[in-house]
Order: C-alpha cells, then structure tokens, then sequence
C-alpha cells in the first residue's frame, strides 16, 4: 500500500495541476491527494476515474514513502469511516486494518473506493478555487475552507463514532 507511483487522470489530474501550479494553494500533489481524500469523505463526494481525456499527473512514489504514515492513516480513517457500501462496523474494521495485509484483491477494491473519495475532494477543491484569482482570494478561499469544515465538524466527536466501531466487534 502506497509504494508504487500513482497517476490521476483527465479532468482530476487538470485540477490537481491547477491547484499547485497555477494557483498558490498547494504546494505539490500529494497535498492534494491526501486532503481530497478527507474532504471527499467529509463532502460526500465521490469520483470514477475521467477517461474524457489524456492528462495525467504522478504522485511518484519516494514522495508516498515519505508520507506513508499519513496516507495509511488516512485510507485507513476512509475504510472505518465510509458508510457508503453499507458495511456493518465489523466489516468496516476488517477492511481497515485486515485486508490490506491478506488479500491483494480486496486491497485493490478498497484502494479504488479510496482514490474515488480522493478524486471527488479533488472536484470539490477545484469548484472551492477556481473563481480566485488574486492571492488574497486563495487566503480568504482556504480561510473559508477550514471554517466550514470546522463547522461541518462541529458537534461531530469522532472519538466516539470510531469507539462505537471498535465496540461492536
């Protein structure tokens, strides 16, 4: 998991582009990667791969293996938190912390649902800033961004919804 290079395609990989080299909100692509994967999850907001077109961006992967920790950390939160599949909790925990060490199919499923929430915050970043045009708009934009998922977050102790996993198995 996270040790091979990973390419985003098509209108994704345009906006992961966008979002770090043409506009001054992320600073490389695995940035991208890693917060559409919560705001994709926060959002709702899931995306199959663009095949309308050839571009492409790659994350390569000496960048994952200096950030695998939080990446494992973050597909993992998905896979507990993903209630999509109407999973029970044990299963949801199976498929957070098991099925990556045990059975490759399995772990290429899951990856797929994770890089489709991390495709989705990708589409949600884009829409957030692609109005912005001055610098100022990218720091009331990313002002805004935290603001609204702190009041997304607001009330939500996740403490609890991972205890309440952890306790039904």
């Amino acid at each position: 998991m996270f040790d091979q290079d990973v390419v985003i395609y098509g209108r994704h990989a345009r906006y992961v582009k966008f979002l770090v080299n043409h506009k001054p909100v992320f600073k490389r692509y695995i940035d991208v990667y890693m917060v559409g994967s919560v705001i994709g999850l926060l959002e709702n907001s899931y995306a199959e791969i663009d095949k309308d077109s050839t571009d492409e961006a790659k994350i390569l992967a000496g960048q994952f293996a200096r950030e695998r920790t939080k990446c494992e950390f973050l597909y993992r939160l998905v896979m507990l938190m993903d209630e999509a599949d109407r999973l029970t909790p044990e299963e949801r925990l199976k498929r957070a912390f098991q099925d990556d060490a045990r059975d490759p199919e399995s772990l290429s499923k899951n990856m797929e649902r994770f890089h489709g929430y991390v495709r989705g915050g990708i589409d949600y970043l884009h829409e957030r800033f692609d109005h912005c045009t001055t610098e100022e708009d990218y720091r009331d934009e990313m002002h805004q961004l935290v603001k609204d998922f702190e009041q997304t977050s607001d009330g939500v102790d996740y403490d609890d919804i991972i205890s309440n996993i952890l306790r039904s198995k």
